[in-house]
């Protein structure tokens, strides 16, 4: 598993070589079908400005039973809305975090060809704290390996494992 770095209170940066080309990686973002395979279904995101719904439902990523810490994760959806803040196919995709009564955070997924694999640098900014920094930084790590596991062809059945190892990782990182 790859790890991030925390370059500010507010900031987290990972980044990450995907074994696929780029058109195919921003495929995966995007589309909400695809999208829910390794992060959240909803809306297909299509264009700057748009608003949008997604739905995490983390049965749709993996059989594993979720630990205790996120055990109403184990059946349980949630939605979030948000709005397209940058697009900019097949190289940006900069999207608010949160909504309501949240504080709103940016999250921007940056995609560079690199022959036929795909360089990711995804920046979530703006968090309202260091502990939720680091707690969206475990979330965000799980994810994208589930994603790299994904477009590798193997099992995405190591996402509730991925998020405890990153979890605790960020949590010893000062």
């Amino acid at each position: 598993m790859q790890l991030g770095r925390v370059i500010a209170p507010d900031t987290f940066v990972l980044e990450r070589r995907l074994k696929a080309p780029i058109e195919r990686v921003w495929s995966y973002f995007v589309d909400g079908e695809k999208r829910a395979r390794w992060f959240t279904g909803g809306d297909t995101l299509s264009a700057n400005g748009q608003t949008f719904s997604i739905l995490f439902a983390h049965h749709n990523i993996t059989d594993e039973k979720p630990p205790e810490r996120w055990k109403q994760m184990e059946t349980g959806e949630f939605a979030m809305a948000g709005r397209v803040l940058a697009f900019d196919p097949p190289r940006l995709l900069a999207i608010t975090w949160g909504d309501g009564d949240e504080h709103v955070s940016e999250v921007r997924f940056e995609l560079m060809a690199a022959g036929e694999e795909t360089l990711l640098t995804l920046t979530h900014s703006k968090v309202d704290t260091l502990g939720n920094v680091k707690d969206f930084a475990g979330g965000w790590t799980a994810h994208v390996e589930t994603l790299a596991a994904l477009l590798d062809g193997r099992s995405t059945n190591i996402f509730w494992a991925s998020v405890v190892a990153a979890h605790e990782a960020y949590e010893h990182m000062s």
